[in-house]
């Protein structure tokens, strides 16, 4: 691991300036000349035929210069896993807040005006909105062509079959023999709840035709290449006449991994020719962007007396909404569902499923939340019907370094049994009761992290500084720093000798995105790979010029020096300034990675959405509440929190990514809920389903324990998705303990707490 000269030193956001003082341009900052605004027709009901539309009335409104629908844009459909969502409804709608139309006017209340006009005929159909009824042999089904969609993963027997558009089958040991082995069998049923991002800037795009007649897009976005892509596919235009430029992003933690204005402000803007801007309502982001995903999650464990865990049975149905965008977060759910513990016999299901609701995507913790909260109330549930301390069961499970998971996937880099040692040490745990109605609860949570497809381009100027390229976006964790603090350490610079570009697509190699913990650890290792490289080209260069074998030189202080003779040295400079014009030309470093060296056993796993992750973060989460057993109102006075992410990188920025995990999972908890009945969004917007104020947040201590991660740069890991998914179990169990009321289902509400204290639990 060695001493860093950059690496772990507290090292300010590079854009923090910019952001203080207004000048960081956001997407809603962007102002052609010329532009038009956009506005989008919706669906008024959650499943019907489209019979007729009639835009005649809004084409000949003054001002409005086109409106379009699914006749006038390409029969194409995409989506992340399961391409099943076209740019506006073809046919019938699917959910309340469904795309069917939309224009470009002069102005925003001419374009809302022709909206108004545009004429719909629509012929009802029955509807589904939950996801047990969805699975029903009479259940309405919302896409009949399920079966001929193009999907990138392996189905199985029951995947893209009526309301199922992906189901994932792992399998490991023998469960019937675990279970008639076990000394006492727990089942349990859990409900958890959508719950909306809340990024405070809303979804926006302007879209542009250039003078070469390029299609130019800046937006928000956590993924510029991939919005590239479906672009391309959807307008049937190539790849190479369109540029995405990402603006800062005021939020995003997963919801904006989806293309949601993008399609029609590029189609608006080839049909006029002019710049086209569509910007969500706040309201629009509460009916038709995504959310956390709801479900069910049916448990079934098997457990020896002294608590050893024998054998699972994990039943996992996620609510996708009318389209599924990212299946990819019900395969983090099959894979969390076990939780951070060894378990021999191992049966898992998860189902993916249709209903007539607003869509579920990606989301801080993607998937993870909603099964760690059953396993981890579970796990309590263990720990006091065998009257064990609740720490010392999962100390007795807990995976170790060289265990593998249930899905065949060896590990490593594994740090649990670390975690809830020095959690359990920080508060002091002498049992979970700690007065009247006052307790303490513990979560312990695995999360997948890194893989995929990244690259990078470090190009070396004359005077010695550095310029990294990479496709990894920033949207306010942090990376353009660690970017920067990483190309430092690799070529003996100071941070603010590096400059970043992010995202551009005309500038940057492909990243597929910003998703599942890969920031840090999977850009960050590209970026040190293009480094060494032209570290490397570097050293080979000046050993050239002083005589001596590369081997012998290292890069520090803007310098390249004799480690054996430090005062031999050249200056960064004197090597790159004449290196431009002279033999061996420019220096540029590159690197491109794909971290998926370990797949699943196919043996164990069917219907992998990916075939692995780089690795995994653990972490345990301690919460003390207070609980007034009058009104039911939990108030969580402390979160105590031991994170495994390797290597620290930035110091300040782990700060900032664990904070703003635990108030994500303290909204999950006890706060959020995006209420829809009938198919429609009853709260839509941070008023009626608010998370949680800086008055809500309860006192934090955190720590890492010493960890180091052969895959990530300098040994890091990440830390943004795994601070979430322990936190709403911890508040839970610590409720269970303080007054006795296990509640069941999120978030845990005052009523929630009181019906439990009636009825035993809810």
């Amino acid at each position: 691991m060695g001493a860093y000269t950059v690496i772990g030193k507290k090292t300010p956001k590079s854009d923090a300036v910019a952001k203080v003082t207004g000048e960081a341009r956001y997407a809603t900052d962007v102002y052609l000349r010329g532009m038009l605004w956009a506005r989008v027709l919706r669906s008024p009901l959650p499943h019907a035929r489209i019979v007729r539309i009639d835009t005649s009335k809004a084409r000949a409104l003054k001002g409005v210069h086109a409106v379009l629908t699914a006749a006038d844009v390409p029969d194409a459909r995409y989506g992340a896993l399961v391409l099943d969502m076209g740019m506006f409804a073809r046919g019938k709608v699917r959910y309340i807040g469904e795309a069917v139309a939309a224009v470009a006017a002069v102005d925003e209340p001419t374009a809302a005006r022709a909206v108004d006009l545009i004429e719909v005929e629509y012929d009802p159909l029955p509807a589904v909105f939950d996801p047990l009824e969805a699975l029903a042999p009479n259940a309405p089904i919302l896409h009949e062509a399920l079966a001929g969609y193009t999907t990138l993963f392996d189905r199985t027997a029951r995947a893209m079959q009526g309301n199922v558009n992906y189901q994932a089958e792992i399998a490991c040991g023998d469960v019937e023999a675990g279970f008639a082995a076990s000394d006492f069998v727990f089942e349990d049923t859990y409900q958890v709840q959508k719950q909306h991002p809340s990024y405070m800037e809303p979804n926006s795009t302007v879209a542009d035709v250039d003078a070469e007649g390029r299609l130019v897009i800046y937006n928000t976005t956590q993924r510029p290449h991939i919005n590239q892509a479906i672009l391309s596919s959807l307008l049937g235009v190539p790849i190479a006449k369109i540029r995405v430029v990402p603006c800062h992003v005021g939020g995003g933690f997963g919801g904006k991994n989806r293309t949601l204005t993008e399609p029609p402000a590029a189609a608006l803007a080839r049909k006029t020719r002019r710049p086209v801007r569509l910007t969500f309502s706040h309201e629009e982001e509460f009916t038709s962007a995504t959310t956390r995903h709801g479900g069910v999650i049916k448990l079934k464990t098997g457990v020896k007396k002294d608590g050893t865990l024998v054998a699972s049975q994990a039943t996992l149905y996620y609510d996708c909404g009318a389209y599924a965008p990212t299946p990819n977060a019900v395969w983090l759910g099959a894979i969390s569902s076990t939780g951070p513990y060894r378990i021999p016999n191992v049966r898992v299901e998860a189902f993916s499923i249709y209903t007539n609701k607003m869509m579920s995507g990606a989301f801080r913790g993607y998937g993870a939340p909603q099964s760690t909260f059953a396993r981890e109330s579970q796990m309590d549930r263990i720990a006091r019907e065998l009257g064990l301390d609740p720490f010392e069961l999962r100390l007795k499970n807990c995976l170790v370094e060289g265990d593998s998971l249930h899905t065949g996937q060896p590990l490593h880099s594994v740090q649990v049994r670390e975690t809830l040692l020095k959690a359990r040490a920080m508060v002091g745990w002498k049992g979970p009761r700690l007065g009247p109605n006052r307790a303490l609860g513990v979560a312990c949570g695995i999360f997948a992290c890194g893989g995929f497809a990244t690259s990078s381009i470090v190009k070396m100027n004359m005077d010695g500084t550095a310029t990294v390229a990479t496709g990894a976006m920033d949207m306010g964790q942090g990376l353009r720093t660690v970017m920067r603090q990483i190309a430092a350490e690799v070529l003996g610079l100071a941070p603010d000798d590096v400059t970043v570009v992010i995202g551009d697509t005309d500038l940057t190699p492909f990243d597929v995105g910003i998703f599942g913990d890969r920031g840090t650890h999977t850009g960050g290792q590209a970026v040190k790979l293009a480094a060494e490289d032209a570290r490397d080209q570097i050293l080979a260069a000046a050993a050239a010029g002083m005589g001596v074998p590369a081997g012998r030189l290292e890069l520090r202080e803007r310098k390249v020096v004799d480690r054996t003779a430090p005062e031999r040295f050249l200056h960064l400079r004197d090597v790159l300034g004449g290196g431009q014009y002279k033999k061996g030309g420019p220096i540029i470093g590159k690197a491109s990675i794909n971290l998926t060296e370990t797949a699943f056993d196919p043996g164990i796993v069917r219907g992998a959405a990916t075939k692995m992750f780089s690795t995994y973060t653990f972490a345990t989460h301690v919460a003390e509440v207070e609980v007034d057993p009058r009104t039911g109102v939990t108030k969580v006075d402390k979160i105590t929190a031991v994170h495994d992410c390797g290597t620290v990188i930035n110091p300040d920025g782990l700060r900032g990514q664990i904070i703003g995990g635990m108030a994500t999972g303290l909204g999950y908890a006890l706060y959020e809920d995006v209420i829809i009945e009938q198919g429609q969004v009853q709260n839509p917007s941070f008023l009626e389903c608010r998370p949680p104020t800086a008055v809500d947040m309860p006192a934090i201590e955190f720590a890492t324990v010493e960890g180091y991660d052969a895959k990530g740069p300098f040994g890091a890991k990440g830390v943004g998705n795994v601070s979430v998914i322990n936190i709403a179990p911890a508040i839970a169990n610590a409720v269970e303990h303080a007054v006795g009321a296990r509640v069941t289902s999120l978030p845990v509400t005052p009523l929630k707490v009181l019906q439990a204290l009636g009825a035993g639990e809810v």
